[in-house]
């Protein structure tokens, strides 16, 4: 089960990672290497939108709410992170990459070369100097880990689009299903990891008002999330209103 502390990125400098593990002579030798802080977002809304890749985010266009402006001076504008294959459609501010066929498909496309990933480890070690370590990395899906970082930022509302789930027996809920790096679309998906995951990053920063986003405001959301007094559901009409989009 995911473990989280409630970090945050002011005072973060980075931190040590294991490069590499050898054994020579019936002795583990393990080389570490310092990763230092590379990102520095200095947020000012402390609002974040959050894509996932479930099909219920075709409602709202992501175009309407990444790089829009909102308040004076911008001080409301939302910072967007977002999931694998989004990029293939959308730039978000940050990109969290979690399955090793997508960081090459993105490295090939050279699309790190001007924008944020964040990775793994080992994602990290095979593809130097291509991509940015996810903070203290929690080595969870990348629905979960694009949440963590996003609270890690300091974001004190955090806005959920396309976070689904798998609520069809059979039926693989993602917009990339039968894509490079997903599952067939005719595909048994179990969420219930990702459910228990996202249920920890809730009771972690439980200081941030966790937002669902859906068509109605009414989706079904898992049972043991409804016990969170800092998660709430709301429509996309409504975040329209309450996000000034």
């Amino acid at each position: 089960m995911l473990k989280l502390n409630k970090l945050y990125r002011r005072g973060y400098t980075g931190e040590e990672i294991i490069a590499e593990r050898y054994l020579e002579n019936g002795v583990w030798t393990t080389v570490t290497e310092r990763v230092p802080s590379n990102v520095t977002n200095n947020q000012i809304s402390n609002r974040a939108a959050v894509f996932g890749n479930g099909i219920g985010r075709l409602t709202l266009e992501p175009k309407h709410v990444i790089n829009h402006k909102s308040g004076s001076l911008g001080a409301d504008t939302l910072q967007t992170y977002a999931c694998n294959a989004f990029y293939r459609d959308h730039t978000p501010d940050f990109l969290v990459v979690t399955d090793r066929r997508i960081a090459s498909e993105i490295v090939d496309k050279k699309y790190t070369a001007d924008n944020i990933v964040y990775t793994r480890v080992d994602i990290t070690l095979e593809f130097p100097k291509k991509f940015y370590l996810i903070p203290h990395d929690v080595y969870a899906d990348a629905g979960t880990t694009a949440l963590c970082i996003a609270a890690f930022d300091g974001h004190k509302r955090i806005y959920m689009l396309g976070f689904d789930g798998q609520d069809t027996l059979g039926q693989n809920n993602n917009i990339y299903a039968g894509t490079s790096g997903y599952d067939p679309i005719k595909f048994n998906a179990s969420d219930e990891k990702w459910i228990n995951n996202r249920l920890t990053v809730f009771n972690t920063y439980n200081d941030v008002d966790f937002v669902h986003v859906s068509e109605t405001g009414r989706a079904t959301i898992p049972e043991v999330w409804k016990y969170c007094t800092n998660l709430r559901r709301i429509s996309y009409r409504d975040m329209v209103l309450e996000a000034d989009l």
